[in-house]
Order: C-alpha cells, then structure tokens, then sequence
C-alpha cells in the first residue's frame, strides 16, 4: 500500500535537515541543493512548500521563537504567586540557564556567524514576540507596585533591544569588561526608569553565557575551515 502523503510531516522534516544543516555549515554556505541532496527529495517537493532559501530558514526561526515562547509562559505559570517585578527576573534567568533554551540561542548565533544582516533580521523577529509578554508583565506589576515605569511597552522594546543587541558582541563588538559596563548601565537605566529586574546574578549568569557562546563560536570557526 503506497504511504499516504503528508504535508506537515514533509514540512518538519525539512526544517530539521535545514536547521541541522544551517548549524554545521552556516547559513550562507548552505545551498538549496544541500538541503535537497540532505532529504532526498525533489526540488519541487521542497518547494511546493518553501519558496525559497530564506522562506526556509524564517520558518526554522519562527518554529524556534515558539517553542522559547512557549517555555517562556510555562516558566511564568510556575512563578504565578511572585511579583510581576521577581517573575521578570526569573524569566531572565532562566533564559540564561535553561539548557534547551540556551543551546538554541547558541545554534542561532552560530547558523548566523558572518552574516550580521541575518542577525539582526532574527533579533528583531525575537523582539516581536517577546516584548509583548514582557510588557504584559510590567502592566501587571504597576498594579501590584512592584513596577512604576509610566511606559511598559517602551520600556520592554528598549530593554531587549540593549539586551539582545547593544550587549551582543555578534552585533556590536566589545571586549567582555566593555560588556560588563554596558550590562551595568542597562541594570541602572532600569532601576531609574522603575523597572528594578536586573539583578547581579543575572549580570554574572548573561557574562558568563556570552563566554560559553564564544567558545562555541571558536570550535564552529575552527571545524569549519
């Protein structure tokens, strides 16, 4: 009996042969044959579904940002009974230690090595689906007092925008001490601007997350030459 076709399988075997691929050769050097050649599939199977390389790699990013999103809200469902303020600065945390969370941030970085364009586009991809969360929170802490910025959505897109870009050395280059500062100043600027969720610890675990992705960096660079 012929195996009946299905589409949604065929599509998320797809994103996982590109994503592995994008990971182990980068996304520049991954061509829409490699992909092809990796799946034995035809072309127009592929795409049938994907027009494109790039149509292919934003669904890999898309599916990646909901299953974080997804995490993101389980992670607050067991932090229900804290402040608005503390839910926060554990959702921070456990960005940063969360071993599945971190190795696909990780793999992002890498997929993305030498194409800085590319960094940004998935960077602001993420900032669209976080700072809402994040803003629906701080909204939730003016009421319980825990916060008292008078602008929570902007305070949400311009804390991530230094989070995840200004403190980023894939998109502005700095020696890990100019990073420590910048993270500092970011701690300060929100603890002005009334939303205190920046604590030490999430400094030391952000430093310390940025130094295991550079020695995965390096390992990629040097694997794939």
């Amino acid at each position: 009996m012929t195996k009946k076709y299905n589409p949604k399988q065929t599509v998320e075997k797809i994103l996982s042969t590109s994503a592995a691929l994008f990971m182990e050769k980068g996304y520049d050097k991954t061509s829409m044959q490699d992909i092809v050649n990796a799946l034995g599939m035809s072309k127009g199977a592929i795409f049938h579904h994907f027009k494109s390389k790039e149509d292919v790699l934003n669904a890999v990013m898309e599916e990646q940002f909901r299953q974080v999103t997804e995490r993101m809200r389980n992670w607050l469902a067991e932090a229900k009974e804290l402040t608005a303020k503390e839910k926060l600065s554990v959702l921070l945390m456990r960005n940063l230690t969360d071993d599945a969370t971190v190795i696909e941030a990780n793999n992002i970085v890498v997929t993305m090595t030498g194409s800085p364009q590319l960094i940004l586009a998935i960077m602001q991809g993420n900032l669209k689906k976080s700072a809402p969360i994040m803003a629906d929170i701080l909204r939730e802490g003016i009421e319980d007092g825990s916060i008292t910025t008078a602008f929570p959505d902007e305070c949400a897109e311009v804390f991530l925008l230094l989070f995840n870009i200004w403190c980023d050395t894939y998109v502005f280059e700095g020696e890990l001490s100019a990073v420590r500062k910048r993270l500092e100043f970011l701690q300060t600027l929100m603890r002005q601007v009334g939303a205190d969720i920046v604590t030490d610890e999430i400094i030391e675990a952000t430093m310390k997350a940025i130094e295991n992705l550079n020695l995965e960096v390096a390992k990629w660079t040097t694997q794939s030459k």
